[in-house]
């Protein structure tokens, strides 16, 4: 029994993921950096993807049965890359020039474009590719288990490799929606994992040839010792293998994408013309000696020769090599793996899925711009089906055949697109008709004679043929039984496959899209009569037919490729005729370039004096059609099938402001659209994205519609929809004044409006500020007019039980003094927290409709008294017009202007010889009525009149009368809230008029409400004898609150907190007539629920008054809620006696 080194499952799932993690950094560092990936030897490296794990494991067992040195396939493969090179430069050419992006998409491009044909290649191709992923996938898994010890293919490792796979074929293949977009990153990983191939299978070679043996000479002379037999290879066995390899490294799928697709320049292709041969014999050098080596060290047959590769480092103890041939075999498998799901998935969903989601219409029009993210999503799941598929055809064929058959399988099937792609680069009357049948027939007679053989080897069909006719035998059709099955195979199905092509082509008619196209393909070769242009002619194409800022662009574009003037170079003669032709047109194009290049019989003067006569007659054409669309308030864009631009009036130009010079016929739209990116009316986050998206949209003939703002101000409606047979039509429309006027109509008054307008980027960030200032002033006072109020609140009672207590004309005048003081620092406490509240935002409005003489009366009686006593003539001018609005805020705002009016005309910087004189009155201002206070006091500067109005604003002149500057602000904010418009006009030295502007109501009153000032409550009797429990937790208020309540004859009872309060209760002989509570106590208790819970424990149902000096809304409400009345701090004595007698009124 056999037994060698075994690695830890976990160590080596960790080797497997720390490779592939390390694969995804190239790729994402190549694609992020041109250091390398411009290099001809990293693009030759990169078409070593065709070495699979075939090439690792199964030409090693291949060679231990037929002791050849170099398989056949890569004989084919080697002669077809150095002699079929005019074949593959031919093919590049057409590519790039059609811009073509897989082999589905190069074949269908030759007939006619077919959709039906770009279908059944996609499909063959993923039938044929899908057991050539599940020979990786069966390779990975068994290397895994051999290397971790288990010695056989679990279900579980071969699940958990495709899952892995998918993962990382999604990254690296799904990041961009462009097919025909290189992806430099990931041609730098398959390069890489190419080195990492030849080193594994070189160190296993080295080790085996000349450390288990002697070298060379060695190894040859033992082979005699060997006892399995040789399998001798018939000539045409090879020869089918031969020619299997030659076709197959052109038209494999993946194959074809990293030579073509991936491929910068014709530099390149000439660079891997000599070193991918040289890497494929290099990767085979050491296949033989590694099998003989293989068939010494493991007699009998014991070990399967197609893991030798791993298992001789292992049977002798080298763990190390057997990790590294591991590694080795796991870049070989996984690379194919990712390019081929990447490719089909590619040609799946663009020739298949995108043509049945638009022809159906499988989305909704609202799902239109995100159509990108859907096709990508769908390349994606794609992906993820394909692999899955491999992992069950592993599962159910894979297991019964060794790993060149299962890739010889592949082989054959993929080489039935030979005679269609052949014929399409040669041959002139090939057809669709022939091509697709072709294509169908080879692969039909593939599946009759190869694949149903394998799934079903015991069926009798098989052996004896259909109905038991032998000469319908799957493997010796006709009674040709003298061949194996993969040269059956491959004669059979390519025989009648090229049969069908040519018969087909001859009895079949060519449209005229084939004939075209055929002579694209067929003629795509370069004269050996052609002069290499230099940049300085393509400079002078440029300016003389298109204009001297396109030359220009050109030596930009060739500096930024590092390309000498004096030199010649494909990109740069691509970039001229793609400029060229969005002028001139393909074929005026190709006829000056020839021209140029001395290839076409006519002189260059005389092609340019053609293709002026051309360009000038298509000029007069679109002035014809412009013509029509001129005098079209609209702008108006036409596109063709191949977007570019080719027609347009003036107003699209003056609407998308484009440089004359810009918009031409024949313009790419690619390019305006990126024109309009680069200038931000586009925005997003990567410039190439946003363009492709929207070209791709257009291509797809999504419709769409949106608004976009110009930098001018200007806002644009912009449709567009497709145009039957190709093609997209955009209109333009100027829709400012539509939005200007939905605008007005938002705006909430003609302030906001100025203030929008004039507003700018200084402006906001200084109002930022001041709004962050205020807004910390806000909270502070908010949060500190409670704790300020409280003792002053108590001292309020003390005083007014002093004054009424003292006894002599001193202690009286003293009394007054100390009343008078805490009135004015209640008033100035009384601001601060009512603009706190404005500010705050929990002030409420109560609008209602009044006469304002209602208003004005009261107003007038009050402050002619106080004009008397400070020697100021008052005057007053009343009006019975009704308004709309809250009488309380109006009151204060008016009570603000008068106060200020008073103080101004009494102060000392008013020595004027005239009296001083203050006015109350009322005029019509347009549908307003303007209430306007005038007083003739020393008047305010004209550059102060604006900011009275802000908070502790104050003018110098004026320093010596009480207060802290916020009656004018509590104005403005009030005014804010109610929506009015108050203003100043000033003269100084004459004195200031102060106005608020307040809507009409032309509502008629029934009756007038006059509520008139009750003294009676102060004469009222002075004894209540009541019952009062008392909660405060503050002990001076308990004490100037329980004294005032006791000087009116109550009987009190005292609590600071709800403990307290239960044991007083507790004590007290019946229920209590009212209860006194302050909102906030300690402990973060409330008023309201402790006596709620008071209440509620007792059954009782007794009136309660809870006072705060708290300015928020919702302490007012939390009380109402509870059927509570609510007295604001400080506490009035006649304010509380005239509540209690409220809520007790006998």
């Amino acid at each position: 029994m056999l037994a060698w080194q075994s690695l830890d499952t976990w160590l080596v799932t960790f080797i497997s993921i720390a490779y592939l993690s390390f694969l995804f950094v190239v790729a994402y560092w190549g694609q992020h950096s041109k250091t390398w990936t411009n290099k001809p030897w990293v693009y030759s490296l990169s078409l070593g993807v065709s070495c699979t794990s075939w090439a690792f494991y199964g030409t090693v067992g291949q060679a231990a049965q037929t002791r050849e040195w170099l398989a056949p396939i890569y004989i084919g493969t080697i002669l077809f890359f150095i002699f079929a090179w005019p074949m593959l430069l031919k093919t590049l050419r057409i590519i790039k020039q059609q811009n073509l992006t897989s082999l589905a998409d190069f074949i269908a491009c030759r007939y006619d474009k077919s959709p039906k044909v770009a279908a059944v290649v996609a499909l063959v191709a993923l039938a044929g590719l899908v057991p050539y992923i599940a020979l990786q996938l069966r390779a990975i898994s068994a290397s895994f288990d051999l290397l971790t010890g288990t010695f056989q293919i679990g279900v579980s490792t071969a699940f958990i490799v495709t899952l892995v796979l998918i993962a990382f074929s999604i990254l690296f293949g799904t990041q961009q929606l462009s097919a025909s977009k290189q992806n430099p990153g990931l041609v730098l990983a398959i390069a890489f994992s190419s080195i990492v191939k030849l080193l594994a299978l070189t160190a296993i070679g080295i080790f085996a040839t000349f450390f288990l043996f002697d070298g060379f000479a060695d190894l040859r002379d033992k082979q005699a010792l060997i006892e399995a037999p040789v399998e001798s290879s018939s000539w045409y066995l090879g020869l089918a293998q031969a020619v299997l390899g030659a076709i197959t490294i052109f038209i494999l799928p993946q194959q074809f994408h990293m030579t073509m697709i991936e491929n910068h320049r014709e530099s390149e292709l000439r660079t891997a013309r000599w070193l991918y041969p040289v890497y494929l014999i290099a990767i085979n050098v050491f296949v033989l000696p590694i099998a003989i080596a293989g068939l010494l060290s493991f007699p009998g047959g014991s070990v399967n020769p197609d893991s030798f590769v791993l298992s001789l480092p292992l049977f002798h103890q080298q763990a190390w090599l057997g990790v590294l041939a591991y590694v080795g075999g796991l870049a070989a498998a996984t690379s194919m793996v990712v390019i081929a799901a990447i490719v089909l998935s590619t040609m799946i969903s663009t020739e298949i899925l995108t043509p049945v989601i638009l022809k159906f219409k499988l989305y909704s029009s609202k799902a239109a711009p995100q159509l990108s993210g859907l096709l990508l999503n769908l390349r994606r799941i794609t992906i993820a089906v394909i692999l899955l598929m491999a992992f069950t055809f592993e599962r159910l064929v894979g297991q019964q055949s060794h790993l060149a058959s299962i890739g010889l399988l592949s082989f054959v099937l993929l080489s039935q697109f030979a005679p269609a792609v052949f014929g399409a680069l040669y041959w002139r009357k090939a057809t669709t008709s022939a091509a697709l049948s072709s294509v169908l027939i080879g692969s039909m007679v593939w599946l009759y004679t190869l694949l149903l053989p394998l799934i079903f080897t015991t069926a009798s069909w098989v052996e004896h043929g259909p109905l038991n006719i032998a000469w319908l035998k799957p493997q010796a059709l006709f009674g040709v039984n003298s061949l194996d099955s993969i040269s059956h195979g491959v004669f059979f199905s390519l025989a009648l496959n090229l049969l069908c092509f040519i018969l087909v082509s001859l009895f079949s008619r060519r449209s005229i899209g084939e004939q075209l196209q055929a002579e694209v393909f067929v003629n795509k070769k370069k004269s050996p009569n052609q002069r290499q242009l230099t940049t300085k002619d393509l400079y002078s194409l440029l300016q003389r037919f298109i204009s001297k800022q396109a030359a220009d662009d050109l030596l930009v574009y060739a500096k930024a490729q590092g390309i000498h003037p004096s030199k010649t170079s494909d990109e740069l003669i691509e970039y001229t005729q793609l400029q060229l032709s969005g002028v001139l047109g393909s074929a005026s194009t190709s006829m000056v370039m020839n021209a140029a290049a001395n290839i076409e019989e006519v002189p260059l003067a005389d092609v340019v004096s053609i293709v002026d006569e051309a360009s000038k007659m298509f000029q007069f054409n679109r002035e014809l059609l412009q013509s029509g669309v001129e005098n079209i308030e609209q702008g108006i864009s036409v596109i063709d099938s191949q977007m570019r631009l080719v027609a347009w009036n003036n107003r699209y130009i003056e609407l998308l402001d484009y440089p004359a010079e810009l918009v031409v016929a024949g313009m790419p739209i690619e390019v305006l659209i990126r024109f309009n990116v680069e200038r931000g009316i586009i925005s997003g986050d990567e410039a190439d994205a946003l363009v492709a998206k929207r070209v791709e949209h257009m291509r797809l003939g999504t419709r769409h519609y949106f608004q976009r703002t110009m930098p001018n101000g200007t806002v644009l409606e912009i449709r567009g929809q497709p145009m039957p047979g190709g093609g997209f039509v955009s209109t333009f429309s100027d829709i400012s004044a539509h939005i200007e006027a939905e605008k007005a109509l938002q705006q909430a008054n003609e302030l906001l409006e100025k203030r929008v307008a004039i507003r700018t980027e200084e402006l906001q960030k200084a109002k930022a500020q001041a709004e962050a200032a205020n807004s910390s002033k806000t909270r502070f006072l908010a949060a500190a007019s409670h704790d300020l109020m409280q003792p002053f609140n108590a001292l309020s009672l003390f005083t007014s039980m002093l004054k009424k207590k003292v006894q002599g004309q001193e202690l009286t005048e003293l009394a007054n003094h100390i009343d008078d003081s805490l009135t004015v620092v209640e008033a100035l406490l009384s601001d601060l927290v009512e603009i706190s509240r404005l500010d705050g935002g929990s002030e409420k409005t109560e609008p209602s409709t009044f006469a304002l003489s209602e208003l004005l009366t009261p107003l007038n009686n009050e402050f002619t008294a106080l004009a008397q006593q400070a020697d100021i003539e008052f005057c007053f001018v009343d009006s019975a017009v009704v308004i709309a609005t809250d009488k309380r805020l109006l009151r204060r705002i008016l009570q603000n202007f008068l106060s200020n009016a008073v103080h101004y005309c009494q102060a000392p910087t008013n020595q004027v010889a005239r009296d001083a004189k203050i006015l109350l009155g009322v005029r019509r201002h347009q549908n307003n009525i303007r209430i306007q206070v005038w007083d003739n006091g020393p008047g305010i500067p004209e550059d102060k009149q604006k900011t009275i109005f802000q908070e502790f604003e104050r003018l110098e002149q004026n320093r010596e009368i009480p207060g802290l500057g916020l009656g004018l602000a509590i104005s403005e904010r009030i005014a804010s809230l109610l929506g009015l418009q108050i203003g100043v006009c000033s003269t100084v030295g004459k004195g200031t008029c102060f106005m608020i502007d307040v809507p009409r109501s032309y509502q008629s009153l029934a009756t007038s409400e006059q509520t008139n000032a009750n003294g009676s409550d102060a004469k009222a009797s002075s004894q209540m004898n009541l019952s009062v429990v008392l909660l405060d937790n503050d002990p001076l208020m308990l004490t100037a609150l329980s004294s005032q309540l006791t000087e009116w004859g109550c009987d009190v009872v005292i609590a600071k907190d709800e403990a307290s309060l239960v044991q007083c209760v507790d004590q007290l002989s019946a229920e209590p007539e009212l209860i006194i509570a302050d909102y906030h106590l300690d402990d973060q208790q409330n008023g309201v629920d402790v006596i709620e819970s008071l209440l509620a424990k007792h059954n009782w149902q007794v009136p309660c008054v809870i006072c705060s000096a708290d300015p928020s809304e919702s302490v007012r409400q939390h009380t109402s809620n509870a059927n509570f009345q609510f007295l604001r701090k400080p506490i009035k004595p006649l304010a509380l006696k005239r509540l209690i007698k409220q809520l007790i009124p006998n």
